[in-house]
């Protein structure tokens, strides 16, 4: 026993670096997977289809009334860009209390998206999001999005 010790210290000591190196790419895919959340809210604000940069060949978005396909939703941003006379949509969007969880290759990202409308701020709505990506060869991409609505809470008499 007293010679299998210093073998197992020795281990202890050289898995330590290990488990940092661990922390520091969480950390790392979480910044990543933060930035590309940023820059889809500011693309679809934009109505720029661009943001299906970020999609994965076969990413789905369900929602509480239908299911949409890649090619459905960047349609979708299409049609926006046009009806908006090619430009900005009359609300803003904003991902509020981002929740960043990476499971080796896959990640969920959980957040409340808010549409408030311009000029007019007091009016908007709010979705509950959830996106589940996974990475690739090119970096991570969205596979997945489920999409409902938060309901709103009545004031308690």
């Amino acid at each position: 026993m007293q010679r299998l010790f210093p073998f197992l210290a020795i281990g202890l000591f050289l898995a330590t670096p290990s488990l940092e190196s661990q922390n520091v790419i969480q950390s790392a895919d979480e910044k990543e997977l933060r930035g590309i959340e940023t820059e889809t809210a500011k693309l679809e604000q934009q109505n720029n289809s661009a943001l299906a940069k970020f999609f994965a060949k076969d990413w789905i978005c369900v929602g509480p009334t239908r299911v949409l396909s890649k090619t459905e939703f960047v349609e979708n941003i299409k049609y926006n860009f046009v009806t908006h006379e090619n430009g900005v949509n009359p609300y803003t969007i904003e991902k509020k209390n981002v929740q960043v969880r990476v499971f080796g290759d896959t990640a969920v990202v959980t957040y409340i998206k808010e549409y408030r409308q311009n000029p007019d701020t007091t009016k908007f709505f709010n979705e509950d999001d959830t996106d589940v990506f996974t990475r690739e060869a090119g970096g991570w991409r969205l596979r997945f999005t489920k999409v409902a609505p938060v309901q709103t809470q009545s004031a308690s008499n």
